[in-house]
């Protein structure tokens, strides 16, 4: 039970940090609050967020390693759990969640968060069996649902580029399938559709949807 307790209470310590830094980015650091739905604008809450919440400040003695994080990484709870409340953040501002934007807010290198996918490290006896390995593994899927549904409900050109670098979707001559799952396709007339419509879109939302993951 003490550390059940001690669990819920780190995670509500974050939860508040978390909404207090976010705050103040889009009070004190925007002239406009509107603005937090520009990417730029968006990122740059991020990276404020994790300077005043997750990055070790000088004699810190919470620093765990040399991750530039004072999260522990051996804790895939509480990482799980600052995942899911990005993906309320990048929900509420209209934003694509990214393994990007999340290592960019805790600190810790998308190539460790690669490495826990592959069962490079912090892998179970069989590499791929432990709760670091699987709990990334889902992370990179909610990141291709994000990407997906850009592509079939936003007609983002630029998730339709992600999806196929970052997770092994492919063009074909009638439609861009995933391999090796039962996804859903996009038949060609929606690629022309989506084609058509990036021509009409600004550079920021273009870029919106390239990958950063």
């Amino acid at each position: 039970m003490d550390n059940n307790n001690k669990d819920i209470d780190i995670i509500e310590k974050y939860e508040n940090k978390i909404n207090e830094y976010a705050d103040k980015y889009i009070n004190q650091e925007l002239l406009d609050p509107k603005d937090i739905y520009n990417s730029d604008c968006f990122d740059g809450m991020i990276d404020y967020i994790y300077t005043n919440v997750f990055m070790p400040k000088k004699g810190d003695k919470t620093y765990y390693n040399t991750r530039n994080t004072i999260l522990n990484t051996a804790d895939i709870e509480t990482l799980d759990y600052i995942f899911r409340y990005l993906r309320l953040l990048c929900g509420k501002y209209k934003k694509r969640i990214t393994l990007l934007r999340f290592s960019n807010l805790i600190g810790i290198g998308n190539d460790v968060i690669s490495q826990w996918i592959s069962g490079e490290t912090r892998a179970g006896t069989d590499g791929t069996s432990s709760a670091h390995c699987q709990t990334a593994k889902k992370w990179k899927e909610a990141c291709e649902g994000a990407l997906f549904s850009g592509a079939v409900d936003d007609n983002s050109i630029g998730c339709i580029f992600a999806l196929k670098a970052n997770h092994g979707y492919n063009e074909g001559t009638q439609q861009i399938e995933i391999k090796g799952t039962n996804a859903p396709a996009l038949s060609q007339e929606n690629i022309k559709e989506i084609a058509e419509q990036a021509q009409k879109q600004s550079l920021p939302e273009l870029i919106e949807g390239l990958p950063d993951d």
